[in-house]
């Protein structure tokens, strides 16, 4: 498994990226275990590094239960219909089977700075296999041209 940067591995497509004009987030893959008490599922966690101005389009997580821990800056976050909500180091956010994160942005303080955390995802092991880790992630741009 490459564990190395994965830039936009899971996200985005140049068009995308050309469209944005905004930075995006990038990720590092850390593991990919295969639990014993949850057979048919793989635990997956990355590194997910947030650049200034940097923001993530909405999405979701093909069915996958997420909960990411911030360990350095704030980021903010909208799920589904919630209002948003700053989360900063330490902070933890979860996202159940079939959230809709409408919004994810770098809101340090400081403009110079990189927003960080740990995104831990429980996922079917059938959309790894079909998908890849591409398959950890669904835009909704990519739904709605499909």
């Amino acid at each position: 498994m490459d564990r190395g940067w994965v830039r936009a591995l899971l996200f985005d497509s140049l068009d995308d990226a050309k469209k944005s004009r905004l930075p995006r987030e990038t990720v590092q893959i850390l593991s990919h275990e295969h639990p014993a008490n949850i057979p048919g599922k793989s635990l997956i966690t990355l590194l997910v590094k947030l650049p200034p101005r940097a923001t993530t389009p909405p999405h979701t997580h093909n069915g996958a239960a997420a909960v990411g821990l911030m360990i350095r800056g704030a980021s903010l976050n909208q799920m589904n219909c919630d209002k948003p909500k700053t989360y900063r180091e330490g902070e933890i956010f979860y996202e159940a089977p079939g959230c809709h994160h409408i919004r994810s942005e770098n809101s340090c303080e400081d403009p110079n700075e990189t927003a960080s955390f740990f995104a831990v995802l429980v996922i079917d092991d059938k959309v790894i296999e079909e998908y890849g880790y591409e398959g950890l992630v669904a835009l909704d741009a990519d739904k709605e041209t499909s």
